[in-house]
């Protein structure tokens, strides 16, 4: 960078790069400069080549890149203005947004995030951190996105900001770090759905309960959160966020296409959820050798920016980070290969009893006749109800009867001797 800018204050900083405010000395404006952490030459040429596609993007949801490249400290990017706005979730301590304003915050991210996916382009990890609304009203709201080149950066290491900064990953990226044009409708329809209620889809403390979160489709269905808004409209968010990859819409342009016709998609939140995958016994795992598995929630760290990353199907597409494949929190818990990976565990059964021996002679022996006690036991109600019949009918019979037998009396005719 020469000496054509100069630095003017910080305006934020994170874990992956510092924002600052700078003046342009020979056009006498102020300008931002984005200065990434990385000194990694593969990591540079990456983030190199995402702001050489981004360069040739014009989208009025996006900054005017002014400048970008690598010099002593690392590599930068130089935006046109001041930082625009409020952030989303600055917005939404206000309280979720009306229908008016989701639908100028939804048309607005679809064209936008549309753009970037015809170009080839996969953000990666959006979330609401990301965007940024200016305007006093929804009517004159402009909104612009952000984030390219960060990932999955936090403000620093603490578990509750880590949580936040993970909070829209989508399954796949939990996974096996598979990063796609679906990747960035799921995270969408997690902003979206954040929008609408002014709180995150899936709530955890730690990472690991996020990712099973995610995994399994841990959430509450957005009708009982969002009233106020019509039902396609939480439909349509619900279909974004769909667990299965082929169940989403497949880009951007797909999902703004049902967002117009106002209408619920066939996949809609009440979908159930993937099932649990019964797994054969597996023999218990050696146990894990010293300094090696879980890391203690408070030394997670957010994974290393890994750029470029091909995608199927496009022709030079990039994300502006593939984080959690490398994550020591995920893998820890990812699957050896030639194992299956549940989504949640298969529930325990009871032992079954085990089956009597077989006598020498091969026929199995038979089993053993229940004891008397036991018929009765099982029986109890009709045995009682059988001595109350016999008792009234023993009653009614000394009712009729009563008193003693009169004696036989003798015949008059009977001879005497």
């Amino acid at each position: 960078m020469s000496n054509r800018f100069e630095i003017l204050r910080p305006l934020e900083e994170d874990t992956a790069s510092k924002l600052l405010l700078v003046r342009d000395n020979k056009r006498e404006n102020e300008l931002r400069l984005r200065r990434f952490k990385t000194q990694k030459p593969e990591e540079i040429e990456g983030l190199k080549e995402l702001f050489r596609q981004l360069a040739g993007l014009e989208n009025p949801h996006l900054d005017r890149l002014i400048d970008y490249g690598a010099d002593k400290d690392g590599f930068y990017t130089i935006v046109a203005g001041s930082l625009p706005g409020e952030s989303l979730p600055e917005v939404l301590e206000r309280g979720p947004l009306t229908e008016k304003e989701f639908t100028a915050l939804a048309t607005q991210l679809l064209d936008v995030l549309s753009a970037l996916h015809e170009g080839a382009i996969v953000h990666g990890s959006l979330r609401p951190e990301y965007v940024r609304i200016s305007g006093k009203s929804a009517a004159d709201w402009q909104v612009t996105l952000h984030g390219f080149g960060q990932g999955f950066a936090a403000k620093d290491d603490s578990p509750e900001e880590q949580i936040r900064a993970y909070r829209c990953a989508a399954p796949e990226q939990w996974q096996d770090g598979t990063t796609r044009r679906r990747t960035d409708v799921y995270a969408l329809g997690c902003i979206l759905y954040e929008a609408l209620t002014a709180r995150a889809p899936f709530d955890a403390r730690v990472m690991k309960e996020l990712r099973l979160k995610h995994l399994g489709h841990d959430m509450t269905p957005l009708t009982k959160l969002a009233s106020h808004v019509p039902a396609w409209m939480t439909a349509w968010v619900m279909h974004l966020m769909a667990a299965d990859p082929e169940q989403r819409p497949r880009k951007a342009a797909a999902a703004r296409e049902q967002f117009e016709k106002q209408e619920a998609p066939q996949t809609v939140e009440t979908a159930a959820r993937p099932q649990p995958v019964q797994q054969a016994p597996v023999p218990a795992p050696a146990p894990t050798p010293p300094g090696v598995g879980m890391p203690p929630p408070q030394n997670l760290r957010s994974a290393p920016i890994m750029l470029p990353r091909p995608q199927p199907g496009a022709h030079n597409a990039t994300s502006s980070t593939i984080p959690i494949a490398a994550g020591p929190h995920v893998a820890a818990n990812r699957p050896k290969p030639g194992t299956t990976n549940p989504v949640m565990p298969a529930p325990r059964r009871a032992p079954s009893p085990a089956p009597a021996p077989r006598p020498a002679g091969g026929k199995a022996a038979p089993a053993s006749a229940p004891s008397l006690v036991e018929k009765l036991k099982k029986q109890k109600p009709m045995v009682i109800a059988a001595a109350a019949v016999v008792l009234l009918l023993g009653l009614f019979v000394i009712s009729r009867c009563g008193g003693q037998p009169e004696p036989v009396k003798k015949n008059a005719g009977q001879v005497k001797r």
